[in-house]
């Protein structure tokens, strides 16, 4: 009978329940769900999009919906997409079309986000480096040791540089405002500048290649994939036992700053941001997840005001109003080019100079890198300053009018009348002497020749 194909009556039974029963349960799933408010969490990593995605999805989709989404009333979920690869999955056009509510990303993004849409910085992450955990990151500054024409940052001036992400605060905001700091301007002392993007490796190749004189690298990357060659390179600005917010750094430094963060959304609910940084903040190493991307846990968001500085020094960031803050994208060789801010006595090449200027010095440009080489000119200088023609232009005014002047007391007739003013106000008499005389009538020389008729 077990085998039977005619199973028994009350089998059959509780077989049309079983299927009854599954058929109301999927319905009532689809009928819970179907109301469910999605909030969607982009993210940005210098790495492919579906490498961006095995790495943050178990976090930001799963692990939220989990820890937050089924917590809410009604349930809710989140789900992750990975932005800023290209100019279709820009952050700043998701967010200006309502199209995503939280945001991992880099320092100068975080920085942007909260500047211009007054987004909030709700968490940071804390990295393992070496077998120590940190809540900031690191910028270094490297070039070949071996190079001994480069000892210092002021020897980068006619050298080429490599640097990174546009909004990356390691591998370019950063970088940008250390040279600044030291007085080198990249776009005006530098021969070549490179932007790589999220290819970190390429750009680190070029440098010990000798393609590339100096780069800038993100020192927990530098750390992991290059360890065994950091002796090659000559760190600038070195630091020795460096600090971040009472917190110190186990690797190689240039400069500290602040590194990846979350950044919400200023419309969603105060309790749905607590509970999103609550979730956040519980979130340890022990999680399959964050151990995959070798993270330690979470803090409470850093300060990314420094990032915000160098993104408005850097041209990155501009203002556009009064308290507005732009942000630029960072996706193609012409938005780098509308970024670049030349000093005062410089003026920007046109964009497509700016690749002759490259071609014409022999500086080759590798495929999908975008490359400038001295987009900033030198204004040409004036045989006058404009005070000095000025100045020269009120002297000959001033000559002119004299001369007029001079002019007229030497050629006016005998016959002129001396102004004085009498009892009865203004008067006039006519001149009869021949000439005129001071004092006792001594031997005056003579002004005025006397008229002879």
């Amino acid at each position: 009978a077990l085998f039977s194909p005619h199973p028994p009556p009350q089998k059959k039974v509780m077989a049309v329940r079983f299927i009854a029963w599954a058929f109301i349960a999927s319905r009532f799933s689809t009928w819970a769900f179907a109301g469910d408010t999605t909030y969607v969490v982009g993210g940005w990593l210098p790495q492919s999009g579906q490498e961006i995605t095995n790495s943050l999805a178990p976090i930001f989709q799963d692990y939220l919906t989990e820890q937050v989404g089924k917590s809410l009333s009604p349930p809710a979920k989140f789900v992750f997409r990975p932005v800023d690869m290209d100019e279709s999955t820009t952050s700043r056009e998701m967010i200006m079309s309502g199209n995503l509510d939280l945001l991992y990303s880099a320092p100068g993004s975080i920085a942007c986000k909260a500047a211009e849409f007054g987004w909030v910085p709700l968490a940071t992450q804390r990295n393992i480096v070496g077998s120590s955990v940190t809540g900031s990151d690191a910028l270094v500054v490297y070039s070949l040791l071996k190079n001994t024409a480069i000892t210092s940052v002021e020897d980068l001036v006619g050298k080429r540089l490599g640097c990174g992400y546009l909004l990356s605060g390691t591998t370019y905001l950063h970088g940008y405002q250390m040279l600044l700091d030291h007085g080198v301007h990249i776009f005006r002392d530098m021969t070549q500048v490179r932007f790589y993007g999220s290819d970190y490796e390429s750009n680190f190749q070029a440098v010990l290649r000798g393609e590339l004189d100096v780069g800038f690298a993100t020192s927990s990357w530098l750390s992991k994939n290059h360890n065994d060659e950091i002796g090659l390179l000559r760190i600038h600005d070195r630091q020795i036992a460096p600090s971040y917010e009472r917190e110190g750094y186990p690797s190689v430094v240039s400069r500290l700053t602040p590194t990846y963060g979350v950044v919400v959304s200023d419309n969603l609910s105060w309790e749905l941001k607590r509970k999103i940084q609550e979730a956040l903040l519980s979130h340890n190493a022990s999680h399959p997840a964050m151990r995959s991307m070798n993270i330690a846990g979470w803090s409470s968001a850093a300060n990314y005001g420094v990032s915000l500085t160098a993104a408005v020094n850097s041209g990155v960031a501009y203002e556009t109003g009064k308290a507005q803050i732009t942000c630029r994208n960072p996706f193609s060789r012409r938005d780098i080019w509308e970024s670049i801010s030349c000093p005062s006595d410089y003026f920007k090449a046109d964009y497509n100079l700016t690749t002759e200027q490259c071609d014409g010095n022999g500086l080759r440009c590798p495929s999908g890198v975008f490359c400038f080489c001295k987009p900033c000119i030198r204004k040409p200088q004036n045989l006058f300053r404009w005070e000095t023609v000025l100045g020269l232009c009120v002297a000959l005014y001033a000559a002119g009018g004299f001369y007029i002047l001079l002019h007229w007391f030497v050629d006016r007739p005998a016959g002129h009348h001396h102004w004085h003013v009498g009892g009865g106000g203004w008067h006039s008499h006519e001149a009869s002497s021949a000439a005129e005389t001071i004092g006792d009538g001594g031997d005056v020389p003579r002004l005025m020749p006397r008229n002879k008729m």
